[in-house]
């Protein structure tokens, strides 16, 4: 009879409801458990790296930071000095680095200052370039460390350093650095991800690296990768093109810079 609930059609309803029932639990179970959430897990940000209201703008941000971004040279010997803009015949190196500290530590890529040579830093365009003595070099993270004479270098205008667990996917990233030799260029983007994997000069993985988006080019390597705040979450090393660039991780630069400060006091105390 037509007014009577066809069994079947019942039967296929219950199945198709319990089905979904299960289908959705099983969803919400691998949700909880991260299974389709490719960046590492993270603890939640704290208060205090929020966005809030009174965040600075990019421009804020830029002014306050341009000033501890350094134009670096490297060239072997018997190569000249770079007089004009540089160029791949010149034979020099030419790369970006950022101030650390008042005392003349300077952060910059390993692959630039890689091999016997003069390292020279430009502080400011028009200024003369100050000779600076590799520290460190780590061809395993593809960091150095270099330091000029305090004395030789007036602008020393150290940037923050932040810390590489307070960083998101999304999080605003701003990039400063000389792409072909255009000093104070800025770049904004955002953290595309975050734990990637890159190969260091030496064939090292580099690990916990930070892609951003920010347009990176040749002269941008060893330049800061910042925050909205202006603090540095990593040091930029590799570009791919079509948006994909790399950040060395901050606490990987905290290490680094650590052995560097090491064998000075060790050398300095011997």
């Amino acid at each position: 009879m037509s007014g009577m609930p066809d069994p079947a059609r019942s039967s296929l309803a219950t199945a198709l409801v319990s089905g979904l029932i299960s289908a959705a639990a099983v969803a919400a179970i691998f949700l909880a458990a991260g299974a389709f959430d490719d960046e590492p897990a993270r603890p939640p940000a704290s208060a205090s790296t929020t966005t809030t209201p009174n965040a600075p703008s990019i421009g804020d941000v830029y002014r306050r930071a341009r000033s501890g971004v350094v134009l670096i040279d490297h060239r072997p010997p018997g190569v000249r000095p770079r007089t004009g803009a540089p160029t791949r015949e010149d034979g020099v190196a030419t790369g970006t680095g950022f101030v650390i500290d008042d005392a003349g530590h300077v952060v910059t890529n390993q692959h630039i200052v890689a091999g016997r040579g003069t390292t020279t830093v430009q502080f400011a365009a028009g200024d003369d370039r100050v000779r600076a003595r590799v520290v460190r070099r780590d061809a395993s993270t593809d960091l150095a460390v270099v330091r000029v004479d305090p004395q030789r270098a007036p602008r020393l205008r150290p940037l923050a350093l932040g810390d590489s667990g307070r960083v998101r996917v999304g999080d605003r990233a701003l990039a400063i650095g000389n792409p072909f030799g255009l000093e104070r260029s800025l770049s904004v983007g955002v953290v595309s991800a975050l734990g990637r994997r890159i190969t260091a000069p030496d064939g090292t993985r580099i690990r916990d690296v930070v892609q951003t988006d920010a347009a990176i080019n040749p002269g941008n390597s060893g330049g800061p990768l910042l925050d909205r705040e202006g603090r540095v979450i990593g040091v930029m090393t590799q570009g791919r093109g079509s948006g994909i660039a790399f950040a060395v991780p901050v606490d990987t630069v905290k290490r680094v810079v650590a052995e560097a400060r090491g064998r000075e006091r060790g050398r300095t105390a011997g």
